[in-house]
């Protein structure tokens, strides 16, 4: 049996730095002591080589993971001092040279480690640019995808995330088909947003961002049982 002591998924926000400022994110980008507390390499060191023997999964998240230029090193010391058998790193997708450099790199170090790379948008493109305040977003985060999708490898796995928010559940299925028909999107997944930290959602929002969410896992389950979506 599993105790406290002995994690078998593990959740390493491994930094809070971020080149995005989403509207409904929880971090406080206004405090200075956000960016305070960094783990070093050195400190994770020590970290990885005391979670036991029962490690399965990390994820590696954020802020954006990619903003730690030493996430290959981060990775690296995961697949030394754990047990893990999969890699999950969440990514608003602004970087994708770093992303797929990454993702060779760690694939080849260790070919039977699962990689998943789950990738968000959360509107149409020039919404999404503007929802998360970096040009030619939108763009980026399909490269990554097509990126992670071209390196033809059964053990990296990018998904696209749709946050269900107050911003974009008027638009749901319009932002559904244009990233699955469009896009060509076959790998995409949903969460819904969450009241935490310094985000609190709209009350007059908080029905309809519902109804968007429960539209839209039950059109992602339609799909995936007719095998147009495959998730990781």
């Amino acid at each position: 049996y599993f105790t406290k002591n002995s994690p078998v998924s593990l959740i390493h926000f491994i930094t809070n730095r971020c080149n995005a400022r989403c509207s409904f994110c929880f971090i406080d980008f206004d405090d200075p002591k956000t960016f305070k507390g960094e783990l070093s390499l050195d400190e994770i060191d020590q970290l990885t080589k005391n979670l036991g023997s029962s490690l399965l999964n990390v994820n590696l998240t954020g802020g954006e993971p990619f903003a730690r230029k030493d996430i290959i090193e981060i990775a690296k010391l995961y697949i030394k001092n754990t047990t893990i058998q999969s890699l999950y790193v969440t990514t608003n997708g602004s970087l994708p040279e770093r992303v797929i450099n990454f993702a060779k790199t760690i694939n080849g170090i260790d070919a039977n480690l699962d990689l998943c790379f789950q990738i968000s948008i959360d509107h149409l493109p020039e919404e999404h640019n503007k929802i998360r305040k970096i040009k030619n977003l939108f763009q980026d985060c399909i490269l990554t995808y097509r990126g992670l999708k071209n390196l033809n490898k059964n053990k990296i796995n990018p998904v696209i995330s749709i946050t269900v928010t107050h911003e974009n559940c008027d638009d749901i299925e319009k932002i559904f088909y244009h990233l699955t028909e469009k896009c060509n999107v076959d790998s995409l997944k949903c969460t819904l947003v969450r009241d935490e930290g310094v985000y609190k959602r709209p009350k007059e929002k908080v029905d309809k961002i519902l109804e968007a969410f429960d539209w839209l896992t039950k059109k992602i389950t339609e799909y995936q049982n007719h095998n147009k979506i495959k998730n990781y």
